[in-house]
């Protein structure tokens, strides 16, 4: 199926190249929350919350496997795969992340804490060999060491700084969304250089960012089913999709993953995937 979607003003389009919505047996997501990409393997690995597992797919699409840790995983929210092959998973009912050692097929859970109160485990990424876990409770992003213990808090300077809803990594920087206003804040991870960015256009409920190799940067917005792209100075660019049920369409959509040129559209209430080529 293709859908084009024209934009307003740039001779710009997406055409949608395929929906993800079951596993290899035909069994349907149920409420997905994450979706993770390994470039190692070129693998794209699904958190099906409600179905309590994850699904792994090709490159093109192809659904693989599925796993739950011989049924010990409880509502993945989000997974990486870090440079020793080991899953880390976020168990969402637990408060856990957890390390899933594949080869010796065990299972290890950890709750974090910082500064004497229990982290709220959110969003988790890779940056080196560090894992990046985003603390729901505080809106920081938590930089680990290799024993999980918390090497730095980042975090940019600005003093109404509300807390980030999404991060991404992108190199060096971490680039994150913040808490309601949709301001996003780059920070490099090495550097600490910081940057700034407002969009010139009002959202309702932005939950998801994505930047693409132009420094377009894209916000999903839940309420309003669309998403809204801007320069990298913050100037609106143009929308597209809208609310529905069917293919191409959104119904309180949660996550956004650039995989090369092709941008993944997690719609948690419509139960699917949606790829789109660019």
């Amino acid at each position: 199926m293709e859908i084009c979607l024209p934009s307003i003003s740039q001779a710009i389009s997406f055409k949608l190249k395929v929906s993800l919505e079951k596993d290899a047996n035909g069994v349907h997501f149920h409420y997905p929350l994450a979706m993770y990409y390994d470039q190692t393997t070129q693998r794209l690995y699904v958190s099906d919350t409600g179905n309590n597992r994850l699904v792994s797919f090709d490159r093109q699409g192809t659904p693989l496997k599925e796993f739950d840790a011989a049924g010990q995983l409880k509502g993945p929210l989000a997974m990486v795969r870090d440079q020793t092959g080991s899953l880390w998973v976020v168990e969402r009912p637990l408060n856990s992340l957890t390390h899933i050692d594949l080869k010796a097929q065990r299972l290890k859970r950890h709750q974090l804490t910082y500064q004497g109160r229990t982290v709220l485990v959110d969003r988790l990424l890779v940056w080196k060999k560090h894992l990046i876990v985003l603390d729901r409770a505080t809106g920081e992003a938590l930089l680990l060491d290799r024993s999980l213990k918390v090497n730095r808090a980042i975090r940019p300077k600005n003093k109404d700084f509300r807390g980030f809803f999404d991060i991404k990594i992108k190199g060096d920087w971490l680039w994150g969304l913040e808490n309601i206003s949709a301001r996003i804040y780059g920070i490099n991870l090495t550097t600490g250089k910081e940057i700034f960015v407002t969009p010139d256009r009002k959202l309702s409920l932005p939950v998801a960012l994505e930047i693409d190799r132009q420094m377009n940067i894209y916000i999903l917005d839940r309420y309003l089913k669309k998403i809204f792209v801007f320069d990298k100075n913050g100037r609106f660019r143009y929308s597209f999709l809208d609310e529905g049920a069917t293919p191409g369409h959104l119904n309180y959509p949660w996550q956004l993953l650039f995989v090369d040129s092709e941008l993944l559209v997690l719609d948690e209430g419509n139960g699917r995937i949606d790829i789109w080529r660019h």
